[in-house]
């Protein structure tokens, strides 16, 4: 058994920013990076039966689901004021992949990414506020419904 170093200290840990989202949309192509991704769980709903007698409990099997993905970004408005127009109308009827590319602590690519494939299934185009100056994100959310990787 291979033993594996889990300390603060270990050279390999990573931190979040040691991830690059990016999307591809089936009928677009590249869309490029993104800053923030979240989602994409795979859990199941296990059922549990204690037979009579106070048996222990058993377990059944289950179908894993996994969660929609949300990623999201800086607004740009020469980048994403167009991209979005595009966007809106492919909601519940195309297909885009979701990757997600591990980075070493210098920013290189570090193994292969895990991807991430669904339906769009939201465009979020972002808020605005007279009294804000936050930088405006918009978020794109797939429903998945494959990971590799």
């Amino acid at each position: 058994m291979t033993s594996v170093n889990t300390s603060a200290s270990s050279v390999g840990n990573a931190t979040e920013q040691q991830f690059l989202p990016s999307v591809n949309m089936d009928i677009l192509g590249d869309l490029g990076a993104y800053d923030k991704f979240s989602g994409g769980n795979v859990t199941s709903t296990i059922t549990k039966y204690r037979p009579g007698g106070m048996g222990p409990e058993i377990t059944y099997p289950s179908l894993s689901v996994i969660a929609d993905v949300t990623v999201s970004r800086v607004y740009v408005e020469e980048r994403d004021q167009q991209l979005i127009a595009a966007l809106n109308p492919l909601v519940g009827l195309h297909y885009g992949t979701v990757s997600v590319q591990p980075l070493d602590a210098s920013g290189n690519v570090n193994g292969p990414p895990r991807t991430y494939r669904g339906r769009l299934a939201s465009v979020m185009d972002g808020n605005a506020d007279s009294t804000s100056s936050a930088p405006r994100m918009y978020e794109l959310m797939f429903a998945i419904e494959t990971i590799s990787g």
